[in-house]
Order: C-alpha cells, then structure tokens, then sequence
C-alpha cells in the first residue's frame, strides 16, 4: 500500500529535480506541503499535490520557465557571450584567424585542424562525412581545406556557442587584438 505523504527527498526524486530545487519550490511555496520543523525530513508532501505538481511539469509549457537555469552552475544556460556573433564581428575574426594561421598549409590536416581549435579530431572527421567541410584522405592522413574550416570556425552560428577552451582562447585573443588597434588608433 502506498503511504499518502512522500518525503522531500522522494519528492525530489519523484520528479526527477535536483536538491536545490526542490528546496527552492518548497520554500517559494510551489508546491503545497508541510514543514515539519526538523533539520532532517523538513517536507511532507501529500502525493496527491505531488502528482498534480509533475502532472504540471510534464504538460504545462512554459511552467517554471522562470527557473530555468537557476540551479544550474553550469554557464551554458545563461552565458555572456565572449563575442557577439554579428555578421560583422564574424568577418572580422575569419580575417583575423586568417593572418593568424598564414603559416598553415591550405589543406590542413585534420589533427592540426582540431589542435587549433581544441575540438577533437572525429569532430572533424565528422564535419567532413556531414559535408560541412570538404576533406580528402591521402595515405593514412586526412585533410580538410584550410578557408572553409576558417569561414566555418568564424561563423556566427559557431561564435554564438564557443564550446571549447582552446576555441574561447581564440575568439578572447582576437577580442584583445581588436581592442588594442583600436587604443592604438
């Protein structure tokens, strides 16, 4: 038979949600419960209230939008952008990266590629399969062509959502750059 309370902490698993947040929605009264007073076991949660609760979660959109990221320290749900990914910045650093890796070769191995750019050498390879970028393989070694990995490494789609921190470095370095040209002027 089931009990008619559940416990904060089967609460909060029973809607799959962090201990943080379940503090937060039962101290901002979210959900209807009683406090019992003690330092251990604080909530009780009558399951009916619980099942209304998830019910809500599941089907309502945009229920609890405002919390969103909230209990989160990761950064990606409320990022500063390091560059704004205008049409304009996005121009500004393909020249950049553009001066910068003139040493390069213009088929650029994919190993170097990804060194360049902190992402993994199957990203790559992958980008090449995806027909993002266009590769050819000779020997054991595959390339990929040097300008279209730079157009697509300055893209505003891949400036909006910097992922590695070899590619954050970049898009900082270029940031700094600029900034100091623009004092020098």
């Amino acid at each position: 038979m089931e009990k008619d309370f559940m416990s904060g902490s089967e609460l909060r698993q029973y809607l799959h949600i962090s201990t943080r947040k379940m503090k937060y929605l039962m101290d901002h009264d979210y959900i209807p419960h009683e406090n019992t007073g003690h330092a251990t076991h604080k909530y009780r949660v009558s399951r009916e209230e619980a099942e209304k609760f998830k019910y809500r979660m599941e089907t309502e959109d945009g229920f609890l939008a405002e919390l969103v990221g909230k209990f989160s320290n990761r950064t990606e749900h409320h990022p500063r952008r390091i560059l704004e990914p205008t049409a304009e910045n996005s121009k500004a650093f393909r020249l950049w990266l553009e001066k910068e890796w003139a040493e390069f070769p213009d088929a650029l191995p994919t190993q170097t590629a990804a060194s360049l750019t902190g992402f993994a050498p199957q990203r790559i390879h992958k980008l090449i399969k995806e027909k993002a970028l266009h590769g050819i393989k000779i020997g054991s070694t595959q390339y990929c062509v040097k300008e279209e990995f730079i157009c697509y490494m300055a893209s505003p789609q891949k400036l909006s959502n910097p992922r590695t921190d070899r590619y954050k470095e970049l898009i900082r370095e270029f940031k700094y750059k600029q900034r100091r040209e623009r004092e020098n002027e």
